[in-house]
């Protein structure tokens, strides 16, 4: 009963303050312009982090009893607040990794939340990480939270995923689990957020972006309870499941920053390698790569449900997930050259298809000219057998009399 009355508080809040805060962000200049990369039509209020957090603040203030709570609100008030700014002025990737590194190293540091292992994915026994733990879980953190503001390229894909990978870890984890009624918050602040952000036709004179507030927002979150339930003695999996419930933003993240690094650019900075991008160049309307990003999502958070559910060790795990990490790209971007190879083929028979129609116009046009000509041709035969037997009947003799000319050359005078 607390869990659906904490959803659906941050549901209203964040769907409320949504909706009242869209005039000051227009004031404001709080906005995305459409330019470059961006296409969207008009200035599109990036208010959405704000709302989110703010409903999930009000929902757990009033329902969450989570001992440690502020680990959580502290380091994600400093992200919407640092992202809300870089919204607004642009300050740059140092500032904003900077605040990232702060708000990982609150939740570290003074919760106590970290990687202190790994699991066990080779098969050979848990994998501390001993001193290597701190800096080891401030990659960890800066990896998902980057991953999230990396996939937040389309209406809808961000959020959906966060609330997709929230809800299979949180029925992984089962309702015991304490830091369930974070993810439970987190999730109804999403469902708030998506009213106005879900590709819909009717949402569209509302519709409202989250912005890096928002998206570092989801990434924080996400991490914040991967941690929470797969560290400490009292976990309800091990941290290589949890690994399936951020996989796609993850491969996305890790393809973008190779890919980057190889061609010799700065690895955080905007680009167009993006999975979103790569199929949306292929032919793909914005809802169906929406439809097929999130299919392999499901996909891949029902693999760690079932993991944990089944019990599953943590190198039949791995293995199967450093693999798709690795090949996830790839199946994109092989996904991406059929969808063109078929667009060629369709617009191949469209353009033959008007030769072939002339062509078949052209060969019913001859038949009929041709039928024409032989029902002329066979009138003229008849009317000259006509006038052939009337000219024998004609030139039969009378009486005592001469013939004067034959059937088809004029008679003698």
């Amino acid at each position: 009963m607390e869990l659906s009355f904490s959803t659906a508080l941050a549901f209203a809040v964040t769907a409320v303050l949504t909706l009242t805060l869209r005039p000051l962000a227009l004031r404001l200049g709080i906005t995305d312009k459409p330019g470059g990369r961006k296409q969207h039509i008009g200035e599109i209020p990036l208010i959405g982090g704000i709302a989110m957090f703010i409903g999930m603040l009000i929902a757990a203030m009033t329902t969450v009893q989570t001992t440690g709570l502020w680990t959580l609100l502290v380091p994600a008030a400093l992200l919407v607040t640092v992202g809300v700014i870089d919204d607004r002025y642009n300050i740059g990737v140092s500032a904003r990794l900077a605040a990232q590194t702060c708000a990982a190293l609150i939740m570290i540091i003074s919760g106590g939340l970290y990687l202190r292992d790994i699991g066990d994915p080779f098969g050979t026994g848990l994998l501390r990480l001993g001193i290597l733990a701190i800096p080891g879980s401030v990659l960890v953190a800066l990896s998902v939270i980057n991953a999230f503001n990396f996939i937040d390229g389309i209406d809808g894909l961000a959020a959906s995923m966060a609330l997709i990978g929230l809800t299979a870890a949180g029925l992984a984890t089962g309702v015991s689990a304490p830091a369930l009624s974070v993810a439970a918050m987190a999730c109804g602040a999403i469902l708030g957020f998506l009213l106005f952000n879900f590709p819909a036709f009717r949402n569209r004179r509302l519709r409202t972006f989250m912005g890096d507030a928002g998206s570092t927002l989801l990434g924080f979150v996400v991490v914040w309870f991967a941690l929470s339930i797969s560290q400490g003695a009292d976990r309800s999996m091990s941290p290589v499941a949890a690994l399936w419930f951020a996989l796609m933003p993850l491969s996305d993240f890790f393809s973008c920053f190779v890919r980057r690094v190889a061609r010799g650019k700065m690895p955080l900075h905007a680009g167009r390698e993006h999975f979103h991008y790569v199929l949306m160049r292929a032919g793909l309307s914005g809802r169906q790569v929406l439809a097929v990003l999130l299919a392999f999502s499901v996909l891949y958070s029902a693999v760690g449900l079932i993991g944990v559910r089944q019990k599953l060790p943590d190198w039949a795990l791995f293995a199967p997930w450093f693999t798709l990490l690795a090949s996830q790209s790839f199946i994109i971007r092989g996904l991406a050259v059929q969808l063109r190879h078929r667009r060629w083929r369709v617009s191949n028979i469209v353009v033959r298809m008007p030769a072939a129609v002339a062509a078949t116009h052209s060969y019913g046009r001859s038949r009929t000219l041709a039928a024409r000509q032989r029902n002329v041709n066979a009138t003229r035969a008849a009317l000259f057998a006509h006038k052939h037997a009337s000219g024998k009947r004609q030139a039969q003799p009378s009486r005592g009399g001469v013939q004067r000319g034959c059937d088809d050359t004029p008679a003698e005078s």
